[in-house]
């Protein structure tokens, strides 16, 4: 991607021929096998920059569909369009701060979040210290009808005399282009987003999926989200934003949830039963394992594994379910010799607590071609190394 500055951003909203060029390559074959073509035409028109600019821009606005409903009318800057919230999530998290009148979106990117707190009907101060970015986020307000309910800034928010009455926060996760996990190592860092609370108690911080239960406070609810069985992001609840559990997993669509409030026996190991559940990641990354578990009546194979097994298949959106077909010892002489009897023509291959490279594995599988799928779970149970053969169940709502 070409980078965008802001003279490109003045001339992609300033001139008609830009615009009558975005247009026109709205319903133009845009794959990487005809760059050549289209950077071509548009430089008859356009200088080199230009030319790219535009055409990335009409790239962009094809991926932003999925997250933005207007994203044919909208403008982009490609690294914050990877890293802005999908719409569903956006839709969702809006729910807590419905009910305030004024709320910062702080590390605001192109606006996904701030477009979401303003059809919610709130007045939004957006923040962004990247200039391209904080005038993307304008012009994405205006495009979607938003403007009057939308005050944009380009500044570091840590300096700002914020007058409001919630504050969502995304820190920068990325240093160098690498992402970063820990909250020491976001920019801002969680001690600056912790001393906010002084002026503004009720706070939401989006942080890395992978974050660190140690580094989390105390008074902090933590929320994790999937999308169709995919983990987005998670979320870290401050003040009256908070619903009163520590832990939440949250899933998406539907609006699914388990939260530490929930009932979470002890679970029993034991060795596969009729079923085996594998948990949604959020589920997995709110250590509510326990919670699933007791809504489904099922135990563990192994203390340090999160796969659940059971003698009867009880239709739940938190994880995907398996009839086990055969299980034992690790040994691939043996799996082979069930694949064959099986008549299984493709494999997938899971594993946890299992050192095997599931690619190289699959390899040495004997197939049979147009044969059904299954799947192999490598795993241990009870502390021994395990395979379960399993077909997946399609119940998952």
């Amino acid at each position: 991607m070409y980078p965008l500055t802001l003279d490109l951003v003045d001339f992609l909203t300033g001139a008609e021929a830009a615009a009558a060029a975005l247009d026109a390559l709205r319903v133009a074959d845009l794959r990487d096998a005809v760059t050549l073509e289209r950077i071509t035409e548009l430089r008859k028109s356009f200088s080199p920059e230009q030319a790219a600019v535009l055409l990335d821009q009409a790239r962009l606005r094809q991926k932003a569909v999925v997250k933005f409903p207007h994203a044919a009318r909208m403008f982009f800057d490609d690294e914050a369009l990877q890293q802005a919230s999908s719409r569903a999530v956006a839709v969702y998290r809006v729910g807590r701060f419905a009910h305030y009148r004024r709320v910062a979106d702080l590390g605001c990117g192109i606006g996904a979040d701030t477009l979401a707190l303003a059809e919610a009907g709130v007045e939004v101060l957006a923040v962004e210290l990247d200039p391209v970015r904080a005038r993307l986020a304008i012009l994405n307000a205006a495009a979607c009808g938003l403007a009057e309910r939308v005050r944009a800034v380009c500044a570091d928010w840590t300096t700002l005399a914020l007058d409001v009455d919630a504050a969502f926060v995304d820190p920068a996760r990325r240093v160098e282009g690498r992402r970063v996990f820990g909250l020491d190592a976001m920019t801002p860092p969680l001690a600056a987003i912790l001393a906010l609370r002084e002026c503004v108690p009720d706070v939401a911080v989006k942080v890395a999926p992978g974050v660190d239960h140690a580094e989390i406070p105390a008074e902090a609810e933590v929320e994790f989200i999937s999308e169709r069985g995919e983990m987005k992001e998670a979320v870290l609840w401050f003040g009256d934003l908070r619903t009163g559990a520590a832990r939440r997993a949250t899933l998406l669509p539907g609006l699914h949830q388990l939260d530490s409030l929930m009932p979470a026996d002890e679970i029993p190991l034991t060795e596969p039963r009729a079923y085996l559940y594998e948990p949604d990641p959020a589920v997995l990354r709110a250590t509510l394992v326990k919670t699933l578990a007791t809504q489904l009546g099922a135990a563990q194979m192994d203390a340090d594994i999160a796969y659940l097994t059971s003698d009867r298949l009880v239709e739940t959106p938190f994880a995907r379910a398996w009839r086990v077909v055969r299980h034992g010892p690790f040994n691939l002489k043996t799996l082979n010799r069930w694949l064959r009897q099986l008549g299984a023509g493709d494999v997938v291959v899971k594993k946890r607590g299992s050192p095997v490279d599931p690619g190289e594995f699959r390899r040495r599988l004997k197939l049979t071609p147009g044969g059904s799928q299954m799947t192999v779970f490598l795993t241990h149970v009870q502390g021994k190394p395990w395979m379960v053969l399993g077909e997946e169940i399609g119940v998952r709502s």
